[in-house]
């Protein structure tokens, strides 16, 4: 008898086999980054689609002949729902560093400088020559993956980045204070954010219109276009839904009194602060830490 476990009901769940494949399900996928094979005509929202995988390693997807049993609305809302999934880590991992499962690489999968690796960093460690010390060090998952990172270990120590990261969960916690103290106004980030996907959309939209009338040169090239606007689109629709879900009186109470005696923490309770605080860390030895908050 099959034995069906997190990991396989997660592949289901992701997979595009099931859904019924409409322009809404095309345009995800492409934000996602997959090569899709056929054009938007063909995503008509009966038929399912196959993933299928290169010898290289890399992936494309197909519009299949089966017909789909899962609405594009449906599916799209498991697809964002496990997106803002975030891994429980074991009891032994969340004791080696307060940014397990927020610690990610920030550094692209073949340059170096994209920033579109975003494979989560491993402690790894190394004794000194005289066995007296224990170095730190973080490790790209990223990089064991197929045409993967560039970066397998970063020269960015642990016990800088989770310095920085404090530093900067104090100074967001008086942000935070300060706020509380002014009038409500509107968001301008959000506001801004909302104007630059309402501008993104409409680009698309153009670009879509363009292509019942395209020829194969410039068909390719609209569909470049879109993918690239879709990933921008992607990311600011990402961000607004984070806000959108933590923008509210933020009760800052319970994280102010143990900020105050952060040097008296227990690694997993400052782990579970930094949870509260932040989305992610994504971390570069070229740029640095670049620290997402979620409140």
């Amino acid at each position: 008898m099959f034995h069906m476990d997190r990991s396989h009901l997660s592949q289901i769940l992701k997979s595009p086999l099931y859904v019924r494949a409409d322009k809404d399900v095309y345009q995800y996928l492409l934000s996602k980054g997959y090569d899709v094979i056929d054009g938007v005509e063909a995503f008509s929202g009966l038929y399912g689609c196959f993933r299928h995988e290169r010898a290289d390693g890399s992936e494309y997807i197909k519009v299949g002949y089966h017909e789909g049993i899962v609405d594009s609305g449906t599916w799209l809302a498991v697809q964002d729902k496990k997106s803002r999934n975030r891994r429980i880590p074991s009891n032994n991992t969340a004791k080696n560093s307060r940014l397990t499962g927020l610690a990610k690489c920030g550094h692209c999968g073949h340059c170096g400088y994209c920033g579109y690796c975003g494979y989560a960093l491993s402690l790894q460690y190394r004794w000194n020559v005289s066995k007296t010390y224990q170095w730190r060090y973080f490790g790209d998952q990223g990089a064991h993956k197929a045409n993967g990172c560039v970066k397998k270990r970063l020269d960015l120590r642990p016990d800088d980045v989770e310095k920085l990261v404090f530093e900067a969960m104090i100074e967001r916690l008086e942000s935070l204070i300060i706020a509380k103290t002014e009038k409500k106004k509107p968001n301008a980030e959000t506001e801004s954010i909302k104007a630059e996907i309402i501008r993104l959309d409409e680009e698309i939209n153009a670009l879509m219109d363009k292509l019942a009338k395209s020829d194969d040169t410039l068909f390719g090239y609209i569909q470049d276009r879109i993918r690239v606007i879709h990933n921008k689109k992607s990311d600011l629709d990402e961000r607004l839904r984070t806000k959108t879900r933590k923008h509210k009186e933020i009760d800052t109470a319970p994280l102010e009194e143990p900020l105050s005696r952060w040097d008296e923490l227990s690694i997993e309770e400052k782990h579970a602060l930094a949870v509260t605080m932040i989305d992610v860390v994504y971390v570069t030895d070229e740029n640095g830490v670049d620290i997402r908050f979620c409140m």
